[in-house]
């Protein structure tokens, strides 16, 4: 600070401002200042006291302009943050606003932009890190856990009493949304939390030698399919028809559970 300092005094002594100083001027400026006499002392630029530095040619830049212009090197990573956050939410905001985006869960099954996800793996997880038997649906035609001819289009897990709800969002041929939906919980907290209210079976359907209870058709016409296997609650939730229904809970009921470590179960 004590070159600059004296350089201002020098800039107020003269009742002068120099608003700027050209590329030979401020070289002068720092051998004086910085590198001294070569005696250890610094020695004034060759001019006159409180002169300005002539003025710098045409078209070459002062000082102000050197100031101004910041080198790419000497950008933080804070700037480039501060520069790249409103960047992204603005493109956010442009892909909301467009309708090109929208999550599998409570959108139109029948919006062609809803994009399929293979939820393998996300079965997989669950079932090695969720605490209660998983099963991935399987069986003739079905591939990763999705029949021929479907579409899933998100996974989630709802936290409840006694446990979590694992679920998995699929659209069937007729453009049709029907969830499947595991957890270890009790069987009326999980049918509350898909359901979405509480109920009492309205009757039941049998399902390749196993009997699901069925909750429903609701107000938005939705109904629930119902079974307990091995310790697990299974929900086959949605508004497709009949025999969607049963295609999907025949494929999941017919599968083992995933072992620990989310591999597939032996001969499955």
């Amino acid at each position: 600070m004590g070159f600059f300092s004296a350089w201002v005094s020098d800039m107020d002594s003269s009742g002068s401002r120099c608003a700027r100083v050209g590329a030979a001027g401020l070289a002068r400026f720092f051998h004086a200042r910085v590198l001294g006499d070569g005696a250890g002392r610094p020695r004034r630029p060759d001019r006159g006291p409180g002169a300005c530095p002539p003025p710098p040619p045409d078209g070459a830049p002062g000082i102000l302009d050197v100031v101004a212009e910041k080198p790419r090197i000497l950008q933080s990573r804070r700037d480039l943050v501060l520069t790249m956050v409103p960047l992204i939410a603005l493109c956010l905001i442009v892909l909301f606003a467009s309708g090109n985006f929208k999550l599998g869960f409570g959108a139109d099954p029948k919006d062609e932009t809803v994009a399929s996800i293979n939820p393998k793996g996300a079965f997989e997880v669950s079932g090695d890190t969720l605490g209660f038997p998983v099963r991935i649906p399987g069986g003739a035609g079905v591939v990763d856990g999705v029949p021929e001819g479907w579409k899933a289009t998100a996974t989630r897990d709802d936290d409840v009493v006694g446990g979590k709800v694992f679920s998995v969002n699929y659209v069937t041929p007729e453009k049709n949304s029907l969830q499947l939906s595991q957890s270890g919980a009790p069987l009326d907290v999980v049918v509350e939390s898909v359901y979405g209210a509480r109920a009492t079976p309205s009757g039941s359907v049998p399902v390749e030698g196993r009997t699901w209870q069925v909750y429903g058709p609701n107000d938005n016409n939705r109904s629930a399919w119902v079974l307990q296997l091995d310790g697990a609650v299974l929900v086959v939730f949605g508004g497709g028809t009949v025999p969607r229904f049963t295609e999907l809970a025949a494929a999941v009921q017919s599968q083992e559970p995933l072992p620990r470590g989310g591999a597939p179960a032996p001969g499955k």
